[in-house]
C-alpha cells in the first residue's frame, strides 16, 4: 500500500471514477447562484495528487465563471475543445485567496455547494483576479517545510540544464550535484579532452531529462512536503498567492520585496497596466 493510499484510504474507496459502475450517477441540483465546492470525503486520489483540498471552491473554467452543476461539468470536460490547447485552466478559491490550476485530465472529485457567504467571498476575490493569455500559464509545484519555508519548482524544462549543467545547479543552489559535476569534469579533462567532451554531453543530457526529479528530490531531502500546485505566468505571482493564503509562508530565494503585479484588464490576454 502506498503512502497516498494509507493517508487517503477512506477517500479512495469513495472516489468517483468513470470506470466504477457502482458509483452513484452524477446529477445536477438546484444551486440558487451558489458555486460548486469539493465535498467532504469527496476528494479523489487523482485530485489529491494535484493538491486540491476538500472545500476548495470552483469559481471559473478558462476564465469564465462556472455556475452550472456537476453533470454539466463532466460534459464540459468530455466535450472537444474549440481551440488547439489541451487541458483546462481552473480557478479555485481557498482560504481567502484565488489561485489557478492547469489540468490535462478531468477532475473526478464529488462536488457539493458552497454557502452563500463563501460564494460571496469567492466572487469578491474573483473580481480582483485577472488573467493573461492562457497559453502563457504553466504549473508550479510548491513544497513547504514545517517552518513554512516554501520552494517553488517549475515543471517546465530549463535549457540551461543541458547547456551548462554546473550553472543550472548553482542557479538552484544544488551544491552536492554541483560538486559531483565539477569533479567529473576535472578528472576527465586531465585524462583526455575527448573523454571530457563525451562526459560533458552525457552528464548534460542526464541533468536535462532529470531536472524536475532532481529538484523534487532535494526538497523532499530537506523535509519539505508537496503543499500546492499553482498555475501562473511567473514565479512572482505564485509567491504572492502563497503569502495571501498564509502570511507566514516564506519563499526561498525570493526578492526582498515583491513588487505589485501588473494589473490586467478583465478578460484573457488583455493588455497590462502598471499599478
Amino acid at each position: 500500500m502506498t503512502l497516498i493510499e494509507e493517508q487517503f484510504g477512506s477517500m479512495a474507496e469513495g472516489s468517483v471514477l468513470p470506470e466504477d459502475e457502482d458509483s452513484p450517477p452524477i446529477a445536477d441540483f438546484e444551486q440558487d447562484g451558489k458555486l460548486l465546492k469539493i465535498a467532504v470525503k469527496g476528494l479523489t486520489v487523482q485530485d489529491y495528487v494535484k493538491r486540491l483540498q476538500e472545500s476548495d471552491i470552483l469559481v471559473a473554467i478558462d476564465g469564465k465563471i462556472y455556475r452550472d452543476g456537476p453533470l454539466k461539468l463532466r460534459e464540459l470536460f468530455e466535450a472537444p475543445k474549440e481551440n488547439a490547447q489541451s487541458g483546462w485552466l481552473l480557478t479555485f478559491w481557498r482560504d481567502g485567496a484565488i489561485f489557478d490550476l492547469l489540468i490535462n485530465s478531468p477532475i473526478e472529485s464529488r462536488f457539493g455547494l458552497a454557502t452563500e457567504q463563501e460564494t460571496e467571498w469567492a466572487m469578491e476575490e474573483f473580481e480582483k483576479h485577472s488573467y493573461a493569455d492562457i497559453s502563457s500559464y504553466k504549473n508550479y509545484e510548491v513544497y513547504r517545510s514545517t517552518k513554512n519555508v516554501c520552494d517553488v519548482i517549475s515543471v517546465d524544462r530549463d535549457p540551461l540544464a543541458f547547456i551548462f549543467p554546473a550553472l543550472w545547479c548553482l542557479k538552484y543552489r544544488l551544491y552536492p550535484p554541483l560538486a559531483v559535476l565539477l569533479v567529473s569534469y576535472g578528472v576527465t579533462f586531465f585524462i583526455n579532452i575527448y573523454l571530457f567532451v563525451i562526459a560533458y554531453l552525457i552528464l548534460g543530457r542526464f541533468v536535462d531529462i532529470s531536472q524536475t526529479n532532481i529538484l523534487r528530490s532535494f526538497t523532499l531531502y530537506q523535509n519539505k512536503q508537496h503543499y500546492m500546485t499553482i498555475a501562473a505566468t511567473n514565479e512572482k505571482d505564485v509567491n504572492a498567492i502563497l503569502k495571501k493564503i498564509d502570511f507566514s509562508n516564506k519563499v526561498r530565494f525570493e526578492p526582498n520585496v515583491i513588487k505589485p503585479r501588473a494589473r490586467l484588464k478583465p478578460g484573457l490576454g488583455a493588455a497590462s497596466e502598471e499599478v
